[in-house]
């Protein structure tokens, strides 16, 4: 699947197994760790099996994990994707170097997932039309509820976000 989007200052594309150590480098950050639902610590098997399964995940039709790569140099500093689509529903997952926050990379990232959701699930099957994005976010991770909440999600429960599409 190619399936590449370039932004103003980052690149977003499938993630691959050549990333598997800059994303255990990423997943290991203790401040990244801490809000993850990954098992701690990810030994780099668990983070390879984790692109494996992300990669059959997107052949199969219900997953799409794209990794965000800064523009002029190609380095990963993070990710986001769709899990678990099923008909018109997908949940959103968000990572991103700690080194790399507050600088309006994820802000970046998911305005162009939101209004080109159709292009960008696209690779994964022409009929997947997501009109319910759902996201769990812990609830002390305050920093990314107000991404959620600046994008008009809504907290419908304890650690459960909605958008509709």
């Amino acid at each position: 699947m190619n399936n590449e989007f370039a932004l103003s200052r980052i690149t977003l594309k499938p993630i691959k197994h050549r990333d598997c150590s800059a994303l255990w480098t990423i997943l290991s950050e203790p401040l990244v760790a801490q809000y993850n639902d990954y098992a701690v610590p990810l030994t780099r098997n668990d983070v390879k099996q984790l692109i494996q399964d992300d990669i059959t995940g997107m052949y199969e039709g219900n997953t799409l994990r794209l990794g965000m790569y800064l523009l002029n140099t190609s380095t990963l500093i993070g990710c986001v994707g769709l899990y678990d689509i099923e008909e018109n529903t997908a949940w959103l997952g968000f990572e991103l170097s700690a080194n790399y926050w507050r600088n309006g990379y994820m802000s970046e990232a998911l305005a162009f997932m939101l209004t080109n959701i159709t292009a960008v699930v696209s690779p994964l099957d022409s009929n997947v039309k997501i009109i319910n994005l759902h996201a769990k976010v812990a609830t002390e991770n305050t920093q990314s509820q107000n991404l959620l909440r600046r994008f008009n999600f809504t907290h419908v429960a304890s650690e459960h976000w909605v958008y509709k599409l």
